[in-house]
């Protein structure tokens, strides 16, 4: 019988857990499917993948943060990057998009995770400490999730106790998402029991929430879904929050996950949706802004590369160049467009203020320094 307040030593490994593959869900993944690699095929359309690994990266540290009630806004967190001056809760959502791309460099050195992997992933946005958790035998040193309820807080799950435990069912839960010809249902089912699995694991003393959605990311990239890390369900799962610990909290006591696993394939399939429109909003912006600028006159020629040399003149494939690393970032600076090649100081500034004057960027005042701001890349992700 399942106790809360108990701990759930009794956990099920999850090679074992149960799972209707009912036509229903068997439909939902089909749809995950076809919703992730249209995602994955607009990727290709981009000039470069960086426009999203860097600003939509952040956006779903923002929001997956946002689940652990670390809040911040856009523009603040936005700032910080660009100024890399944080508090602390930019810091802990930088920090966030720090393990999720170390995360993705250790997928592509070594095809697979394993244990000290997933600690590597889960130190950033740990604050408690790195590694597998190691309560001590005594029971006051219980590690519990915790929700309110009213005056007190009302005790909704004990993970499973003793770090002997927890490292079987994490090797458990790795051989399960690796290992195809033992286990051989779709992938998308795996990732998406994996997840579950894993936050009842709860290995880690902090982060667990953060690091098993960066998990879901890297597994759908090592299953070769998504050639980068792009798929952000963050938004989705803070929309229906209530739904998602009720769900995963029932699937234990039921002792069926498959609500639980049509809950995460809905994430996919409309997280899939929404960043393909994002992609290619951005694409039909950067061509707009680009086609502009080749029929508009030349800007001075201060600071002409010799290095521009197709037809148009090199100053204006200078500016549809500087559009092109403007739209990677969400605040631009003169240096930016200095230390990438494009140009020198003065001229970087003429063409920062041309975007002003055209409403693509907003010119602030920080200090001594103009800032520009890409309101339009803004909007995008305000949206969502």
């Amino acid at each position: 019988m399942f106790d809360p307040r108990e701990p759930y030593n009794d956990l099920p490994p999850v090679s074992s857990i149960y799972l209707e593959l009912t036509p229903e869900l068997d439909h939902l993944r089909e749809e995950a499917r076809v919703s992730i690699e249209l995602l994955n095929y607009a990727l290709k359309s981009l000039p470069n993948s960086e426009i999203l690994l860097d600003t939509l990266a952040l956006q779903e540290a923002k929001v997956s943060s946002n689940i652990e009630n670390i809040r911040t806004t856009n523009d603040d967190l936005l700032r910080a990057v660009a100024f890399k001056d944080f508090d602390a809760e930019t810091k802990a959502i930088s920090d966030y998009k720090d393990a999720l791309l170390a995360g993705f460099e250790l997928l592509r050195e070594k095809g697979q995770f394993g244990i000290e992997d997933l600690e590597a992933i889960n130190a950033p946005v740990n604050t408690q400490g790195r590694g597998v958790r190691s309560n001590l035998s005594n029971f006051n040193t219980l590690t519990r999730i915790k929700r309110s309820n009213g005056s007190e807080d009302e005790i909704i799950y004990t993970p499973p106790h003793g770090k002997e435990l927890l490292m079987f069912q994490l090797a458990d839960m790795l051989e399960y998402i690796y290992d195809d010809e033992q286990y051989n249902e779709h992938p998308l089912i795996k990732i998406a029991l994996a997840h579950c699995q894993f936050e009842n694991i709860h290995p880690f003393n902090d982060g667990n929430g953060r690091t098993g959605r960066i998990l879901n990311i890297l597994f759908l990239c090592q299953k070769g879904y998504i050639s980068q890390p792009i798929l952000y369900a963050s938004s989705y799962i803070i929309r229906n929050k209530n739904e998602y610990y009720e769900i995963l909290r029932t699937s234990k006591e039921k002792e069926d996950y498959t609500e639980a696993v049509a809950y995460i394939l809905r994430s996919f399939k409309e997280t899939a949706d929404r960043t393909r429109y994002i992609i290619e909003q951005i694409v039909k912006l950067t061509t707009e802004y680009t086609m502009t600028e080749q029929n508009d006159p030349a800007p001075p020629k201060t600071g002409r590369k010799k290095y521009f040399t197709d037809d148009m003149s090199g100053n204006r494939k200078a500016l549809c160049d500087c559009i092109r690393l403007i739209m990677k970032k969400p605040f631009v600076r003169n240096c930016d467009l200095v230390d990438a090649g494009y140009t020198n100081r003065q001229t970087a500034a003429v063409y920062l203020d041309q975007l002003a004057d055209k409403g693509v960027l907003h010119k602030e005042k920080v200090g001594k320094e103009n800032i520009y701001k890409n309101v339009k890349l803004l909007e995008m992700f305000d949206e969502d």
